[in-house]
């Protein structure tokens, strides 16, 4: 698969987007993250990590609160340094060969998706957040890498794996990159 170049996508809506953090964008909690974009407005672009697990899961933290009991195996993860108290709710719902993700899902309609078995059910503390014109300078810094969203990235089950995979698709060049060490002065 081709890299999509910020050049092409400069008037492009990137919401349903995945961006990928280049090999040493090391600040804000951003090392090695895929982020799903999920709402690009006039003022604001927001998304959220997709290969975070906070290791833990929404019965650990909801245990004083309203949200109801079948809800508590969902795993948590962390969407990004913006409104971290914030809980919602995804569900990664696969249909045949596509995937259709939604966030911001009230706690009734992720209950309609937990015995679904063709959906994935998560939950994010934080989100990550840009403005438009915030976003294009880093894309132009070459902090972020664009890709069209990718199931298999999203779906995949080991956290650990996805920002690989994420670059493995980018190009053969991405590929090598994501091998590089985090500090090459230290080898």
């Amino acid at each position: 698969m081709a890299m999509m170049e910020h050049e092409d996508i400069s008037n492009e809506n990137l919401a349903g987007h995945l961006l990928v953090s280049a090999p040493y964008l090391d600040g804000g909690g951003f090392y090695h993250s895929v982020i799903f974009l999920s709402r690009e407005e006039e003022e604001f672009v927001i998304g959220h990590i997709l290969n975070h697990p906070a290791g833990m899961n929404v019965g650990e933290v909801a245990r004083h609160t309203d949200i109801p009991e079948s809800l508590y195996p969902v795993p948590i993860f962390k969407g990004g340094p913006v409104e971290r108290n914030q809980l919602i709710f995804a569900a990664f719902i696969r249909t045949e060969d596509k995937l259709r993700v939604q966030f911001h899902l009230q706690e009734e309609q992720a209950l309609e998706y937990i015995e679904d078995p063709h959906v994935i059910l998560r939950a994010y503390v934080g989100h990550s957040a840009w403005t438009p014109s915030q976003l294009r300078r880093e894309l132009n810094d070459r902090a972020w890498y664009v890709s069209p969203m990718v199931p298999d990235i999203c779906l995949e089950p080991d956290s650990s794996k996805v920002w690989a995979m994420a670059m493995r698709r980018l190009s053969p060049l991405h590929h090598i990159m994501s091998h590089a060490p985090a500090q090459p002065s230290l080898n």
